[in-house]
């Protein structure tokens, strides 16, 4: 009997064909179900597939949005209190002048959102960039139908 081992990049290949075909509906079931059957693809195959924007909510009951870039593992960091949801002792957070910008972002986009939109949640991300002299910042808007 003779059995041939799938690459990763082949699995990968054959994970986003069958994702294309299944329901966008059920994008979360069909991800958690592949992800189980190949966990080896887990990284790359949700960094490829958008997602409908979730929305958890942290330790003071605040609303934010889960994505990539609040992501560590399976915990996601709330904006507002930097803690994880789920908790998570060992998590990335941005340095003290990173976190006073990111304080201040989500304020000001917190604000805008409640004028222009009225409902909804808005998070804003930031992180150092290459040597810590610069930085990036990801904002997101949700407003449910």
């Amino acid at each position: 009997q003779r059995h041939s081992a799938m690459s990763d990049q082949a699995k990968l290949k054959a994970a986003l064909d069958l994702m294309r075909r299944l329901p966008p509906s059920k994008v979360d079931d069909n991800l958690a179900d592949i992800v189980g059957i190949s966990p080896g693809v887990q990284d790359d195959l949700l960094a490829t597939v958008d997602q409908p924007l979730r929305v958890e909510t942290d330790s003071a009951g605040r609303d934010f949005i889960v994505c990539d870039y609040n992501r560590d593992g399976d915990s996601f960091r709330s904006p507002w209190t930097n803690e994880y949801v789920p908790a998570l002792d060992d998590g990335m957070k941005p340095a003290a002048r990173l976190r006073q910008i990111e304080v201040l972002a989500n304020d000001v986009f917190d604000a805008y959102r409640e004028r222009y939109y009225e409902t909804g949640v808005s998070s804003a991300y930031v992180w150092d960039v290459d040597d810590g002299s610069d930085f990036a910042a990801f904002v997101l808007f949700r407003q449910d139908a």
